[in-house]
């Protein structure tokens, strides 16, 4: 049961690391300076686990003994609940290629940090993130992203278990709408030379969004009628029930009229929204010049 799980992890992660990376001790000659590894927060679903922030903590590898800052991490869950009550700490992360034995020691001082945390009665499952940053799989244009759950295993008829197991689990990228609307603008800088992207005004993001909505829609009917029509798409329940809950969704009891009046209202009072925002910012523009003149 354990292994159906999805790790379902937000953008905001990716980006902590790989700005943890970044950041970490390049003067050290330490070999464990060269990882970052932090706590993972987020909450449990049925059947997944969404990961939504993360922090890095200060550890050590380079001695014999491994150092975690424990206090640095209690501190960090506690603040981090204080402003976000629904997230709890559900594992850590580890840049990293593969799992190593220095893992079995960090996952026992994870297991006992979030048993305590939980409210559960047993523990939770706890995932393992590891992040290549060499990019050293066999994409070299995609970070490799890996989750493991660890499960202990023993032979049968022993009084314990006597070594533990990593399984992997699948990893998913998941976004609340706000993250999709950064990510989207964000890769509309790949394509410009100094890496950056403009904002659209607001009737230029209505167009925009008008625009995708009547692909889609247009698809969607292309679609269909290769189905029905034409045959030469094979039904797809699971589409299909998709495309009854859009439509069952967008169903609407007014009347053609009204609705109509009250499209055209709005699209009234947005221009009018907009058009006294452009309005100050010029004169404020121009109070400035005056000012400074």
């Amino acid at each position: 049961m354990a292994s159906n799980l999805t790790v379902n992890v937000h953008p905001g992660v990716y980006m902590n690391v790989v700005d943890t990376h970044m950041r970490r001790s390049k003067n050290s000659s330490s070999k464990g300076q060269e990882k970052c590894m932090g706590t993972l927060m987020g909450y449990y679903e049925k059947g997944s686990i969404q990961v939504t922030n993360c922090f890095a903590i200060p550890f050590n590898e380079s001695n014999e003994d491994l150092e975690i800052d424990d206090q640095f991490n209690q501190q960090m869950i506690s603040a981090l609940k204080k402003t976000s009550p629904n997230e709890q700490p559900v594992g850590w992360f580890l840049t990293t290629s593969d799992i190593t034995s220095s893992c079995l020691i960090y996952h026992d001082y994870y297991v006992r940090v979030i048993t305590e945390a939980s409210a559960r009665r047993e523990s939770p499952p706890i995932v393992v993130l590891t992040i290549d940053t060499t990019f050293s799989g066999d994409m070299p244009k995609r970070m490799p992203v890996r989750a493991y759950l660890r499960s202990k295993a023993g032979i049968p008829g022993a009084a314990g278990p006597h070594c533990a197991i990593f399984n992997p689990l699948r990893v998913e990228l998941a976004t609340f709408p706000g993250e999709l609307v950064a990510m989207q603008t964000i890769e509309k800088a790949l394509d410009s030379r100094r890496r950056e992207a403009t904002l659209e005004s607001g009737l230029e993001q209505l167009e925009t969004s008008t625009g995708q909505m009547i692909e889609w829609l247009e698809r969607m009917l292309h679609y269909v009628e290769d189905v029905n029509k034409n045959g030469e798409k094979p039904g797809d329940a699971q589409i299909g029930r998709q495309l009854m809950d859009i439509v069952t969704s967008s169903t609407n009891s007014m009347a053609p009229e009204k609705l109509d009046t009250l499209v055209k209202n709005t699209l009234r009072d947005y221009v009018m929204v907009s058009y006294l925002a452009k309005l100050t910012q010029t004169q404020l523009q121009v109070h400035e010049r005056l000012v400074s003149a």
